[in-house]
């Protein structure tokens, strides 16, 4: 009776239906922020900024201004420390910046090492070393994301040890051409051969592990 009665009103039932839509649309709203808010974090606002230091790189060391150029490798390596210790003070870790952080690293990583092997600065060798080890990292995350669905694979001590040594590389070469003190041919040497050997054993653990991981799976998973 009370049912028919309210029906019967239309003022009240259109208040209701607008109540409902504001609702949703309420609902709808702080949903989307609250996803926007994990996505735009201040920690991905530095790894994209990150990016955004690629082409600057590479001009200014095109144009032979080393220092502007190891200015801005300082400041990458500087940014790669910070977007990490702010994830995790403030909380502010999001699935995201986990997949975000590496491939920033290596796109910048990458461009640097074929740049300065454009210039003869830095040997083919290591290039070529540095850019299959960081694409077959990028293509089984991928073909890992496909078959089984997204799964992070967190960084070893390994991968953290070349990616230091690579960072070394660049640094050691752009500071001597920049003419940085204490910066010598030999240090600079040193620090290719070790950028080298670090990304060879970190490419074959890297290989070890996700081995490991793909045979602990359960067998119905394989499917």
């Amino acid at each position: 009776m009370a049912g028919q009665l309210l029906e019967s009103l239309p003022i009240i039932t259109n208040v209701g239906k607008g109540l409902q839509l504001t609702w949703r649309s309420l609902h709808f709203y702080i949903g989307f922020d609250t996803m926007s808010g994990r996505i735009f974090t201040v920690p991905n606002q530095i790894t994209l900024l990150r990016l955004v230091f690629v082409p600057f790189f590479a001009i200014f060391t095109v144009e032979g201004r080393f220092d502007y150029a190891l200015a801005l490798a300082v400041l990458a390596a500087a940014s790669d420390f910070v977007d990490g210790w702010v994830a995790r003070r403030f909380k502010q870790q999001s699935a995201l910046g986990v997949a975000l952080d590496p491939v920033a690293d290596k796109v910048l990583m990458g461009a640097a090492y074929i740049v300065l092997s454009w210039g003869g600065l830095l040997p083919w060798w290591l290039t070529a070393l540095v850019l299959i080890r960081d694409g077959g990292i990028l293509g089984g995350a991928l073909l890992a994301m496909l078959v089984s669905g997204y799964r992070p694979l967190p960084p070893t001590p390994a991968g953290k040890a070349s990616t230091c040594g690579q960072l070394a590389a660049v640094l050691a070469v752009v500071g001597y051409r920049a003419r940085f003190p204490f910066i010598d041919p030999v240090l600079v040497r040193a620090c290719i051969y070790l950028a080298g050997a670090l990304t060879i054993i970190s490419g074959i653990h890297y290989l070890v592990v996700s081995r490991q991981r793909l045979v602990r799976r359960p067998r119905n998973q394989l499917l």
